[in-house]
């Protein structure tokens, strides 16, 4: 028997049947996958000094690891595009451009928590940037457009994440968000699913772990979605979650610069944190 995660309840004895429930449902699916905050995959990203125009990762130099240090500049990747993840999903191209449009200023919270303790900064840069697969630790040919948060991270403002940071011990960071414009894609040659066939051949193209996708035979192609927060995370169930390195500056009396929001990051000025 099949399952399919959307209902929950339900087993089916083909692909076809379950796709035809996936129709039949859409609509409800649908307006319960906007009434959620998804708190979406993770996506580690050791520290680096610099992102090249091309999206190349510049490594960064040994640790310098100052007891006196009481603020660090950390740069993390929160999301990235392409990939088919563990809700089944496909975040599309361009996805963020109107959430950021409206504000650059972004939360940065640990552990998806809506409390006062557990804000890291109130006042993160997110930016969106072209950063090269392999340059991610991703055998993937090509590029993803990453979500990238900017933040200062301050030991007075939550002790035990500056702790974290500062020890290069923070591997993983996860969005949470709201679904705004979004669409089922099912690989099947029946009539009465055509239109989500042609879905599928739309964006399948997009997806990078193709085999994943195969395997499931459908996905939801996430065109659109509002950018509620971004968290450091213990555990993220994205499949491609390496640690590529764990270096820190000393970041003292380096302010956030805003030559980053264009996609130039002076490095002597910065402590990236890849994650």
């Amino acid at each position: 028997m099949i399952t399919c995660k959307e209902l929950p309840n339900r087993e089916f004895a083909t692909r076809e049947e379950m796709f035809k429930a996936l129709i039949e449902n859409r609509s409800a699916i649908m307006t319960l996958k906007k009434s959620i905050v998804k708190h979406s995959d993770g996506f580690n990203f050791a520290m680096i000094d610099n992102v090249t125009d091309k999206g190349e990762v510049e490594k960064a130099n040994k640790p310098i690891l100052l007891d006196d240090i009481t603020e660090l500049k950390v740069k993390v990747v929160m999301n990235t595009i392409g990939l088919y993840d563990s809700h089944g999903d496909v975040h599309i191209k361009d996805i963020w451009k109107r959430t950021l449009s409206h504000s650059n200023t972004k939360l940065h919270l640990q552990e998806h928590k809506r409390s006062f303790d557990a804000v890291i900064s109130n006042d993160a840069q997110a930016y969106v940037r072209t950063i090269s697969w392999k340059s991610l630790g991703a055998e993937f040919e090509g590029s993803t457009q990453a979500l990238i948060f900017e933040s200062l991270v301050k030991e007075s403002r939550n002790k035990e994440m500056f702790r974290q940071y500062k020890n290069g011990w923070v591997n993983n960071h996860s969005v949470g968000m709201q679904y705004v414009d979004f669409d089922v894609c099912i690989n099947t040659t029946e009539n009465w699913a055509k239109d989500y066939k042609d879905n599928w051949d739309k964006y399948y193209p997009e997806v990078v772990n193709k085999e994943d996708v195969d395997a499931s035979g459908y996905f939801w192609a996430i065109k659109e979605a509002k950018l509620i927060e971004g968290s450091a995370v213990l555990f993220g169930s994205n499949v491609i979650t390496p640690t590529l390195e764990n270096n820190m500056k000393n970041a003292l009396d380096a302010p956030l610069d805003n030559d980053s929001l264009q996609g130039t990051q002076k490095s002597k000025q910065n402590v990236f944190i890849k994650i």
